[in-house]
């Protein structure tokens, strides 16, 4: 289950804090509407049959036949239903209910008041001067009704609350913790090549001391990592003079000895030492990734640049293994010229190093702002975990071209595309750079 972001529970619980106290205003309304319309409807009974007791008591009652007249027919469940009681307790007049509402009877004057049956409210009323009194039954269907229709015309626009409250509370908390947005988005931003302090000035003061903590512990960060790097970048460039010239002596002596076995220890020393001076080269690419190096407000022709780098890094032997397809309109990125011969320069050696000696290097400029170079060779498989830093496929490699790829290409708001096998395929592996800039114009 998917969880819930800290605008979208401050929206659930304050929506359902808000509903508990819906719930307990209805449940008090609902007792006091109650309340209140018993209230109003007893009194309406008790006026009406004081009204009606000295109208009915005018009425000849000598005649019995004449109290049984024939009544017109009604509904009892909504009408009132009423019977005059003289002292001695017999019914001077009723209406005909027809054996289906029995009211109590009224034996004596304390009798008079309010009385509930199962269906019905009545009311007696004292006796008067012309000794009668007078019970009127008030259906409570009809009570029921009313309290019916009031709650519901309460509950319609109070449901109606709901949604609105949950999207105003949502509005709110959304706009109320806008700030930890933009906090987040401020970390998301940090990496090895940039860690900044962030600008809290206009936050709350909850956040500024959450961003003044983050500001400390980047700040520590980059004392180490700026020392890390100066470490790695002198001892690359302390190492890469020493390194050379054990490197020409090496070759030196390699070609004045004449001795078999002493021709294989010499050319074995001769491939560590050119191992160690690409690891140096490496080591010195690494420092200038970590340092931010790709980053370009100018476009670059990449297709222009290509042709040089490849130039200056494809040894004379392997130079009939390139296979190169440039556009015919400059290719527009927007990337440092120095970081993308360390690009394009890291792709290369890898495809040479690691594609069938048999087989050409495909390299591809265009006609977007594309990079790509592939090679032929079983395919590779875990692509996510070849850009991640030491980490190596085969071979001699020091598991550090991709990673240093991976790194400017991101500083130049691009991405690093892996594929294997290659397009249309069974086999081979491809890179493909995909930069920031302007697509090539068109031709005339």
């Amino acid at each position: 289950m998917q969880r819930l972001n800290l605008s979208q529970r401050v929206t659930l619980f304050t929506t359902l804090g808000l509903a508990v106290i819906w719930l307990a205003a209805i449940l008090l309304m609902s007792s006091v509407l109650w309340s209140e319309e018993e209230e109003m409807f007893d009194q309406q009974l008790a006026e009406t049959a004081h009204v009606l007791l000295p109208l009915l008591s005018l009425v000849e009652t000598a005649d019995a036949a004449g109290l049984r007249a024939p009544q017109p027919s009604f509904d009892i469940d909504e009408a009132l239903i009423y019977r005059l009681i003289g002292r001695d307790g017999q019914v001077v007049q009723q209406v005909d209910m027809g054996g289906r509402m029995s009211l109590p009877d009224l034996p004596d004057l304390s009798d008079a008041g309010f009385s509930t049956s199962s269906d019905y409210r009545i009311y007696a009323t004292q006796f008067n001067a012309a000794g009668h009194a007078l019970q009127l039954a008030a259906p409570m269907a009809e009570r029921r009704e009313a309290f019916r229709e009031g709650m519901l015309g309460f509950l319609l626009p109070m449901l109606a609350l709901l949604p609105l409250t949950w999207l105003l509370v949502g509005w709110i908390a959304r706009r109320a913790l806008a700030p930890m947005r933009e906090l987040r988005a401020e970390i998301s931003t940090r990496d090895g090549s940039r860690l900044d302090a962030i600008d809290a000035s206009d936050w709350p003061e909850d956040l500024v001391r959450i961003a003044g903590t983050l500001n400390g512990f980047m700040a520590r960060l980059t004392q180490a990592l700026e020392a890390e790097r100066a470490f790695a970048t002198n001892a690359a460039h302390e190492l890469r003079t020493p390194v050379a010239i054990a490197l020409a002596q090496v070759q030196q002596l390699r070609m004045e000895i004449t001795a078999p076995d002493q021709i294989g220890r010499i050319e074995a020393l001769e491939r560590a030492l050119q191992r160690m001076r690409r690891l140096v080269a490496r080591l010195l690419q690494l420092a200038r990734a970590d340092a931010g190096v790709g980053f370009s407000t100018k476009e670059q022709d990449i297709a222009a640049l290509t042709r040089l780098v490849l130039a200056d890094v494809v040894p004379r032997s392997a130079a009939d293994r390139i296979k190169l397809a440039l556009s015919d309109a400059p290719v527009l990125a927007r990337i440092d010229p120095d970081a993308y011969a360390i690009v394009l320069g890291n792709l290369v050696e890898n495809a040479l190093q690691h594609g069938p000696s048999t087989e050409g290097i495909i390299v591809t400029v265009g006609p977007g702002p594309v990079l790509e170079v592939g090679n032929g060779g079983p395919v590779v498989r875990n692509l996510d975990s070849l850009p991640r830093r030491f980490s190596r496929r085969d071979g001699d490699g020091f598991g550090l071209g991709l990673h240093i790829c991976e790194q400017i290409v991101q500083q130049a708001g691009g991405r690093l595309e892996l594929l294997s096998p290659l397009p249309g395929r069974s086999q081979g592996f491809m890179v493909k750079v995909h930069l920031q800039g302007t697509a090539p114009a068109s031709i005339a």
